[in-house]
């Protein structure tokens, strides 16, 4: 049992620039090795003796809901809504009645594992400090807060991409019952209350946490991708699955699986089919005759035809790829927010319930819409809206 038993996790949000996967769920719920995101740091939280979790909801708080109702584990879970997506501050305002004097407060869509928790924990316990920040080493501190850190303590927490911290902001933190009057003293910024903002406002110290844990940020599609094969090569203790192939799925004898790969429950790979390189086939997927996937993410009830080639590629829930496409991944440009991101690792992206015939090449970055239709032959060079149809 840990000195704090209560903990917030902030899940209301999109995930923009992981749309159009996020279309019509909230981005906590992603998959990544096998499981939503969200199992990740509830898991943490369980195995750290936390007995009660806030979920604060928001975008697509059905699909949260619905998979997790009343209990995780050893946890048991209250929901609050954030109707308006209005920063992290405000998210855990939302909390404020159901927090304790002292609480642990983690983001849902993160990857984290138990010794996150744990460090966050005791050097919040051994300190008299107003609250705790884990922090971690990142060479992509352009994309996170950089802490700046003297003698323990945390100095500033900034989003200048020049700076010389290579320090980021893990999104694991421990407070006390103050930072809710700092959040009070704190403005909006571009229309959201962060909840970094409201660190700075404390009174008391704020002392850094370094746990070395297990900490991964997929704020893309290509980090989905990445932490992903991460999880499978590096750390199956993090993955729920009896082993690489579960039990009920049909694998045919001259199939090709890899080891570093998850074909999950009722999953059908045909003859000759290549399956391998992180790989990760969700429930009830079909895989046809001498298809090869390598490192990608395909989502449940989901069928790829025959003779395909899918490379670095994410494939929604319910989606069809007909016989002979390929996407072939390796390096991709892709423009999220007016932002182009070059030499990305990912193939394209096929969201929930979309088509693809047979024959399609779909260049690397590619994005298609949720029940977006791309018919046979198709040589594509450019995303598709949802429910979109793009023709031969």
């Amino acid at each position: 049992m840990t000195s704090i038993d209560r903990a917030v996790v902030l899940a209301a949000g999109e995930g923009r620039r992981t749309r159009p996967l996020t279309r019509y769920q909230p981005k906590p719920m992603l998959r990544v090795a096998g499981r939503p995101i969200l199992e990740y740091p509830l898991d943490a939280l369980a195995d750290n003796g936390i007995e009660s979790v806030v979920l604060v909801v928001g975008h697509g708080k059905n699909r949260i809901q619905n998979h997790f109702e009343s209990s995780y584990r050893t946890l048991d879970l209250t929901y609050v809504t954030q109707s308006t997506q209005l920063g992290s501050g405000h998210a855990l305002q939302m909390a404020a009645e159901y927090a304790g004097e002292t609480f642990l407060v983690v983001n849902g869509d993160n990857v984290i594992d138990a010794t996150m928790v744990r460090g966050t924990v005791d050097r919040y316990a051994e300190s008299d400090a107003a609250a705790c920040l884990a922090v971690a080493s990142s060479n992509r501190t352009g994309e996170y807060g950089t802490v700046g850190i003297r003698d323990g303590l945390v100095e500033r927490i900034d989003e200048d991409e020049h700076s010389s911290s290579a320090r980021v902001n893990t999104g694991v933190y421990a407070f006390d019952r103050t930072i809710f009057d700092a959040l009070e003293r704190t403005d909006f910024v571009d229309g959201e209350r962060p909840l970094t903002g409201a660190i700075d406002e404390l009174t008391g110290d704020v002392v850094a946490a370094t746990p070395n844990g297990v900490w991964f940020d997929p704020s893309y599609p290509w980090d989905l991708l990445s932490t992903n094969r991460t999880l499978i090569y590096s750390h199956p203790d993090l993955v729920a699955a009896e082993g690489p192939v579960d039990d009920s799925a049909r694998v045919h004898d001259s199939a090709v699986v890899g080891e570093n790969v998850l074909v999950g429950p009722d999953c059908k790979v045909s003859a000759g089919a290549v399956v391998r390189d992180g790989t990760c086939l969700h429930a009830s997927t079909t895989v046809g005759e001498n298809t090869v996937l390598e490192g990608s993410i395909v989502g449940p009830d989901s069928r790829v035809g025959a003779n395909a080639v899918l490379r670095d590629t994410i494939v929604g829930g319910g989606a069809t790829i007909g016989d002979g496409t390929v996407s072939p991944g390796r390096s991709a440009t892709v423009v999220l927010d007016g932002i182009e991101y070059t030499d990305k690792r990912m193939g394209g992206i096929v969201a929930d319930r979309a088509t693809v015939g047979s024959n399609v090449t779909i260049t690397p970055g590619c994005r298609i819409g949720p029940r977006g239709n791309v018919a046979s032959g198709v040589d594509l060079g450019y995303d598709v809206a949802e429910g979109a149809e793009v023709r031969g």
